[in-house]
């Protein structure tokens, strides 16, 4: 491939349960289909890995047609094979993990394996295929954003990452025990919302009324940049039952519980964040990503900090927030830039699935 020419990326997801396949071009993103389990587990409170890699299985095949014919591509168009190696369900990983890995082979193809996680931190960086920004504008030369902090917050995730400059990263926060999008939906649970809780939770925050129900926001005294989120899910726990035993009407009270819970998520992230900027001086930039920035009031509040210390704010469109291929084909395009491919076939069956990778 000319160095001068945009590489065409096919890029795979099936880390948890979405099955995601993106074409991008360069930074743009041609194509993005996703095929949704969310009504497949909803009748089992929660993700079921065995059940959503049968899904991923039954689905891949025509998730990846679909991306390539609205992309306006074939296989052979395509100049690199990517897909998400880690972290994530280890069943669910192995299916576009393989797929792509086979895809790569047959079709004598570089293959790049991604990080789950940096393309959540990258996907701000999207472009439509205009070769605009979803969100917000960008500098031409996209380097002259970093160093940069990176705020994680999705299901499993809660971290805050010191980036140097891209493909160079160091965690400098991560939750102790439950990730934020973890609580969401087990507060979710409580309130009988089904599954997933937390877009719920949100929702019903909004017509909430902030100070008739509060909760302690977690480790506001301490001095690191960590997260924890499990002490507030007891105390919400604790609080329904309280509500319920008094035997007031729930509809009375959930609108403001929801709130409460909400403010205090927001202000446990925005405390670290703050925090991370005063010790980082040297920082250009917030990047964030991840499903907990389905909330457009989270998006806000973090931009908000972002714009008070003179920062520039990289966020993604809410297509790109949830497990998708985008997000995965930008971290793949990065590495195409630093050479950082496989194209042995030896060395791309080598790669396996890991579960637990971190950034």
């Amino acid at each position: 491939m000319e160095k001068s020419k945009e590489p065409l990326i096919i890029a795979f997801d099936t880390s948890c349960d979405d099955t995601s396949v993106a074409v991008l071009k360069g930074r743009k993103v041609l194509s993005s289909c996703l095929s949704s389990q969310i009504e497949l587990h909803a009748q089992y409170g929660g993700v079921v890995p065995m059940v959503a890699r049968k899904a991923h299985e039954e689905n891949i095949q025509k998730v990846y047609e679909d991306a390539l014919r609205k992309a306006k591509v074939n296989i052979d168009d395509i100049d690199y094979i990517v897909a998400t190696y880690g972290p994530g369900l280890a069943i669910d990983l192995e299916i576009g993990l393989k797929f792509a890995q086979n895809l790569a082979i047959e079709n004598n193809k570089p293959f790049i394996p991604v990080n789950h996680m940096e393309g959540h931190m990258l996907s701000g960086l999207l472009l439509n295929q205009k070769g605009k920004s979803f969100t917000n504008e960008l500098p031409e030369d996209i380097f002259t954003l970093f160093p940069a902090l990176g705020l994680l917050v999705s299901g499993k995730h809660t971290e805050l990452i010191y980036i140097e400059e891209i493909g160079k990263y160091k965690k400098i926060g991560q939750t102790l025990d439950d990730a934020a999008g973890e609580a969401f939906d087990k507060v979710g649970r409580m309130l009988n919302f089904g599954y997933p809780g937390g877009p719920i939770v949100t929702e019903f925050a909004k017509k909430g009324k902030t100070g008739n129900i509060s909760f302690t926001v977690p480790m506001i005294h301490s001095k690191d940049l960590n997260f924890s989120f499990s002490g507030l899910k007891t105390a919400a726990l604790y609080k329904t039952k309280e509500l319920r035993e008094e035997d007031i009407k729930e509809k009375e009270w959930v609108y403001d519980f929801c709130r409460g819970f909400l403010n205090t998520v927001i202000d446990a992230l925005s405390i670290k964040l703050r925090k991370a900027i005063e010790q980082y001086p040297e920082v250009k930039s917030v990047f964030v990503g991840g499903g907990v920035f389905n909330s457009e009031e989270i998006v806000r509040k973090i931009g908000s900090i972002a714009k008070e210390y003179d920062l520039n704010y990289i966020y993604p469109d809410k297509e790109f927030r949830g497990d998708n291929g985008g997000m995965i084909g930008i971290a793949g395009y990065f590495k195409v830039l630093r050479n950082e491919y496989l194209e042995k076939e030896k060395e791309i069956l080598e790669i396996d699935r890991n579960p637990r990778l971190s950034l």
